[in-house]
């Protein structure tokens, strides 16, 4: 008979984020020593590492390597380089971030120990002693204030910077530092659990050259990079100096990029891995019905939209875009992509999230697949002969390329002529970035458990408002606003209200609330998805 272990993380958040940093004693496995009473909280070149790469490649079962299946090629090691959540899984395994997300959604203190605010602006970080890099060198506070620094100053695409006055911040000492906001965030520790906010070593990338795909990768993490073949394979290795006892649990880690969901999916049945992330969502029921393997299931804060470009004709008008909202049949066309695995949208962000408000995402969304009421729109707006749409879709998700083709032949009904533009991811990320498409199916995280954490992408500075165009001077100033308010609950309201202008501009539509799935072997213990950012954190896991 099928052993089952799958733990299936929590899908509603917990009533509140814990105001101290002590863990609620229901995450899967401890790692961080316990915070103190007062906390508040809210690697070698690859050249000269082909020998430890060779043993660290082992068959699935081995001990001391963990073998893992993942989607993505990461191109570059570098902290903060990249908002996509399969890459941070893989920088997530090298460098550690101030704070973090428990399995609860609760927010701990990680490299940070404790934090007070110095005025509204100001807040002082203190750092656990003791910790130090996997090359030896000391984890001071110069590290965090030069990695915050040169992420701003290298425009590198993490909106949580954007928050940041650079010039504000200060190192007190080497264990103290002072981190400025722009503007009072109330919630700022959330903001800097973001695994993009992950902290590299100063003194590794000057003696190294910035060599992010050598010398100057070293974090604090609990793996250090042995060797990485573009496209092809990562391998890593314990880092010795870890700071978390008893970690990581499986010595070597080796991760695979294998980029389509069905190859995926066909690796999983050979049971030569001991985790596959993310196979085709219609062979999950198969795939945990095998003797040997099983899935672990996890909820995410990220979901899934059809972003509508306000700044391209015909998307310009706002009548268009409902039109098009108002064509769709969202609970079909999730059923369509992901089977019983779907969770069709039934509020603007993840239910249970701070800022969700369902019976205001029914005002305007609830109709659904409403023929009649978009042909008017259009007709108004001058499309009584219908319209050409284009919609540009990442071609390596087969989900979201089925979502594209159920929604094409929706909108059709309503004289909506709609062209699928398939790209690679990159290509795709440049070309809806410089703002040239019409709409794009795109994912957003509220990654601090607070609608913040997807507003805040859409602020002016952050490269991800381009893929909405959004100029709304009203929605800039409200999200500032409720930024400044520490009580949680008030802070909600005014989330709810910003959330309400991006639906009655029509400017997004919530497609699906993404949840995961990952393939494992019967002998693997303590996986578990994170849910702020779908982080993993293979050094948990055992076997």
């Amino acid at each position: 008979m099928k052993k089952s272990l799958s733990v299936i993380l929590a899908l509603t958040m917990a009533a509140s984020l814990a105001a101290c940093g002590g863990s609620s004693g229901s995450q899967p496995t401890t790692a961080a020593p316990a915070a103190p009473a007062e906390t508040q909280a809210g690697a070698p070149a690859a050249s000269e590492a082909a020998p430890a790469a060779a043993e660290a490649a082992a068959p699935a079962g081995e001990d001391d390597t963990l073998r893992v299946i993942q989607v993505y090629d990461p191109g570059t090691f570098q902290p903060g380089n990249n908002d996509e959540q399969s890459y941070n899984r893989i920088t997530a395994q090298i460098y550690d971030t101030l704070f973090r997300f428990d399995a609860n959604g609760e927010l701990q203190p990680w490299l940070a120990e404790s934090y007070e605010w110095d005025d509204e602006t100001h807040m002082r970080v203190h750092l656990r002693d003791g910790i130090k890099f996997s090359d030896g060198s000391p984890f001071t506070a110069e590290d965090v204030i030069w990695t915050i620094t040169y992420a701003i100053e290298t425009n590198l695409p993490n909106a949580k910077y954007n928050l940041i006055d650079a010039e504000g911040c200060e190192v007190v000492d080497d264990l103290t530092c002072i981190i400025a906001t722009k503007f009072p965030v109330g919630g700022l520790a959330n903001h800097l659990a973001y695994p993009q906010c992950c902290i590299g070593s100063k003194k590794a990338f000057e003696e190294g050259g910035g060599d992010w795909l050598g010398a100057s990768v070293v974090g604090t993490g609990a793996y250090k990079l042995v060797d990485y073949t573009p496209g092809d394979i990562i391998h890593l290795t314990a880092n010795e100096n870890f700071w978390v006892e008893g970690e990581p649990k499986v010595k070597n880690l080796e991760l695979r990029v294998v980029s389509s969901g069905e190859a995926r999916a066909t690796e999983a049945k050979t049971k030569q891995y001991d985790i596959v992330l993310t196979p085709n969502a219609r062979e999950l029921d198969l795939l945990d019905s095998m003797d040997g393997i099983h899935v672990e299931y996890g909820q995410t804060a990220k979901t899934t939209y059809m972003l509508l470009n306000v700044k391209h004709a015909p998307m310009d008008d706002v009548r268009v875009r409902e039109a098009f909202a108002r064509a769709i049949d969202i609970p079909t066309t999730v059923k369509l992509a992901y089977g019983n695995f779907g969770n069709p949208a039934k509020a603007f962000i993840v239910p249970g999230i701070l800022g969700a408000n369902e019976e205001t995402y029914q005002k305007y969304f609830g109709a659904g697949h409403d023929i009649e009421t978009a042909k008017a729109l259009l007709a108004e707006a001058g499309y009584e002969n219908g319209v050409d749409m284009e919609v540009t879709v990442a071609s390596t998700d087969t989900q979201r390329c089925d979502i594209c083709e159920a929604i094409q032949a929706q909108v059709l009904e309503a004289g909506i002529n709609l062209s699928i533009n398939k790209m690679e991811d990159a290509p795709l990320r440049e070309y809806v970035n410089d703002g040239q498409h019409q709409m794009v199916l795109y994912g957003f995280t509220a990654n601090t458990m607070e609608a913040d954490g997807f507003l805040n992408q859409l602020q002016p500075g952050s490269s991800a408002l381009k893929r909405i165009g959004y100029d709304r001077q009203e929605f800039f100033d409200r999200y500032q606003e409720g930024c400044g308010i520490q009580d949680r609950e008030e802070r909600g309201k005014v989330w709810e209200e910003c959330l309400e202008m991006l639906m009655e501009d029509y400017c997004a539509i919530p497609i699906n609330h993404e949840r995961l799935a990952a393939v494992c072997l019967d002998n693997i213990k303590d996986f578990w998805w994170a849910r702020d950012y779908e982080e993993i954190y293979f050094y948990e896991t055992a076997k």
